[in-house]
């Protein structure tokens, strides 16, 4: 051992490489040891391997501190710091550059995954101790896969001999403030699924033939969805202010994939109220907690291989094969494990009637999953089409729009009619009687659609849905806050706060519906009423596009925000065509000469309900002529309020409130809305 290599290993970058060793082998003596002490019955055992698939959390922390160490250090002996930083990278990108590329993003998906382990490990396991061992297993295994990718496939600690006096920079792209937030949300919505599919895993191990796995995972999938919804959220809001797309939403691949899971997600929530409420669809819960796992694992595999051409998938690699070997011995090995416990699974009720709430939530999942389906099929066409045919063929915008769309709005139209159904079945009477004040304010705001202009007869049927679910849901807590305002004497914001309390899960949920209706909303408006127009224009020309002018007053190099640029900015005055001024607009280009790519960069007027996005295309002759892209978008700031407001819905949901003591008597409020 030379005295340079020991000067090495006493650096913290290096210990933290050896850090993430010692996570690994602690997850192979817990995985062992968590055998060997189910087998035996021992529990001294199955805490040994508790308390080491816990310890994994700070090892795994210590190796990302050494990586941030070089990073904040310019330690450019490391390769992944030249790869992703550079001397002019401020300090908050080099924080994020730890997940700038391949490696260092599959150590920091190792830190995420590592902390929903450790706190699942920290839980009361009095209720659920025999499932410990089998937890303990499952997690262990997934995350010890992910630990031996980053330290044999894509190490971040390598170093080089000669190390440059500069790194490249982080990819410009990348640059941005939703990605400081947008993949940490989506890696921890992905990871976040293990827990739940641990306590499914240890359920099936067990042969328990109660809900206990269901209730509790419940709110690791809670946790694990919203922090998905927040991910493709972010995602969306990163690609339309940095792609210039004009929009939110391209269907790329690396937009599909987690959106994917997303749905198997959400359909796997709803469905598993059906089992805790009637003893149901015990089998269909498994199979949608294995494939929105399995899911999970193909969409990290397809991106991370560079299988899939994406906006921001990485570059080819040789991990897609250990993914893929990593999914399907997985899925092998879970559905084994199912098939051998069908008759554990059975249901304790059948489906008395199909109009009836669970009626409905099985049509929603058939949804769900369907177009989960298409979306997946779309998505990876071109890779099959290259496989069979040997010319690959890419499946545009208009495919995913044309086939998953309409799936989608009837989803939309099915959150306003499953709240109105009891369990078992439901009369068609009642139902009818509820459905009048929401369909009458549905025909109105399309009556005012169609005032303004807005004739087109399919987004007027999705407005038209939209506006009928809204209304229903809104209406689901007037009904509530009346009944507990008549019959307990409160004023409207005591009946509402108590309403919330008493039943957080259902009033949260309808909240959630809410945000999904104004993100519908949204994208019928951008879909469907937005429109684009391109212009070439000389200096002090006034053009106009739609209800907006636009003179083009020059144009000049500008202050890049980062060092390691070159900008050039547009001034437009926008105005409305009956002379109102709203501003200026300011779209730039910049161009960053180490990486050799140019970024075009919108500037956004108009208001909340119609935006004016516009880009710079190109000049001419010093700024004489010059080009202009503008997209007028109604609805689309719809989209993120709608999102805010689903992460709200999930708080409400999640969050435990302090509720006060109820007394023996039954009140009115309490049973009104039993339907819902």
């Amino acid at each position: 051992m030379t005295p340079c290599y020991i000067a090495r290993v006493t650096m913290l970058t290096d210990l933290g490489h050896l850090s993430v060793w010692l996570a690994l082998v602690f997850c192979a003596y817990a995985a062992i040891v968590s055998i060997i002490g189910a087998s035996r019955n021992d529990d001294r055992l199955v805490q040994s391997a508790r308390y080491a698939a816990l310890l994994t959390l700070p090892l795994v922390l210590i190796g990302c501190l050494g990586l941030w160490y070089a990073l904040f250090t310019h330690d450019f002996g490391v390769k992944y710091v030249t790869e992703v930083s550079s001397l002019a990278t401020p300090m908050i990108f080099r924080f994020t550059a730890l997940w700038g590329a391949q490696a260092g993003s599959i150590l920091f998906w190792c830190l995420i995954m590592s902390l929903f382990v450790a706190t699942v490990m920290l839980r009361n396991w009095k209720n659920e101790k025999a499932l410990l061992p089998y937890v303990t297993l499952a997690s262990v295994l997934v995350l010890g896969f992910f630990i031996g990718l980053e330290l044999l496939l894509a190490n971040a600690f390598i170093r080089l001999d000669f190390p440059p006096a500069d790194g490249r920079g982080l990819n410009p792209l990348l640059r941005h403030p939703g990605m400081i937030i947008h993949p940490p949300m989506l890696y921890a919505g992905y990871t976040g699924m293990l827990p739940s599919f641990a306590f499914c895993i240890a359920s099936l191990a067990t042969r328990r033939t109660d809900n206990l796995w269901l209730t509790a995972s419940r709110r690791w999938t809670l946790f694990g969805w919203v922090l998905l919804t927040a991910g493709l959220i972010l995602g969306g809001r990163w690609a339309h202010d940095v792609l210039g797309w004009g929009g939110y939403w391209g269907w790329d691949p690396s937009e599909n994939m987690p959106f994917i899971t997303w749905l198997l997600c959400t359909a796997f929530l709803h469905s598993q109220m059906i089992q805790e409420k009637r003893g149901m669809f015990k089998n269909w819960n498994v199979f949608l907690m294995l494939v929105t796992f399995a899911s999970m694992f193909f969409g990290t595999a397809f991106i991370r291989s560079g299988l899939l051409t994406s906006v921001h998938a990485f570059a080819a690699s040789n991990i897609g094969p250990w993914f893929m070997g990593a999914m399907a011995l997985m899925l092998i090995g879970s559905t084994a494990l199912w098939l051998t416990r069908l008759d554990t699974l059975k249901s304790e009720n059948n489906l008395d009637a199909a109009f009836s709430r669970e009626g409905i939530f099985l049509l929603q999942n058939v949804l769900f999953v369907s177009t989960a389906f298409t979306v997946f099929i779309g998505t990876i066409f071109p890779i099959l089409s290259e496989g069979i045919g040997g010319k690959k063929i890419t499946v545009g915008p208009p495919f995913f729009d044309q086939v998953a769309g309409p799936q989608m709005m009837i989803l939309v139209f099915l959150m306003g009619v499953a709240p109105l159904l009891a369990w078992a079945r439901a009369s068609a009477r009642a139902v009818g009687r509820m459905v009048i004040v929401p369909l009458l304010v549905a025909v109105a705001v399309v009556g005012l659609f169609l005032v303004s202009g807005r004739t087109q007869p399919l987004p007027l049927f999705g407005i038209f849905l939209c506006a009928y679910t809204l209304a229903q849901t809104l209406l689901e807590y007037v009904r509530g806050v009346q009944a507990r305002m008549n019959s307990m004497n409160e004023n409207i914001g005591v009946a509402l706060w108590r309403l919330l309390q008493r039943n957080q899960r259902r009033y949260g949920g309808y909240f959630v519906h809410i945000g999904v209706v104004l993100i519908a909303v949204g994208a019928l408006g951008k879909g469907f009423y937005g429109f684009d127009h391109i212009r070439n224009v000389q200096l002090n020309e006034t053009f106009t596009v739609g209800d907006y002018t636009f003179t083009y007053r020059g144009i000049a190099p500008a202050t890049c925000e980062f060092e390691d640029c070159q900008t050039t900015q547009a001034a437009l005055l926008v105005q409305t065509t009956d002379g109102r001024t709203l501003g200026g607009v300011y779209p730039h280009r910049d161009y960053y000469p180490i990486q050799q790519h140019t970024a075009t960069i919108a500037d956004i007027s108009g208001s909340f309900n119609e935006e004016v996005y516009v880009l710079l295309g190109g000049w001419d002759k010093g700024g004489a002529t010059a080009s202009f892209h503008v997209y007028i978008n109604p609805f689309i700031n719809w989209i993120w309020a709608g999102g805010i407001i689903m992460v709200l819905g999930f708080m409400l949901t999640f969050w435990r409130f302090e509720t006060t003591p109820v007394t023996s008597t039954v009140h009115k409020s309490d049973v009104v809305g039993a339907a819902a």
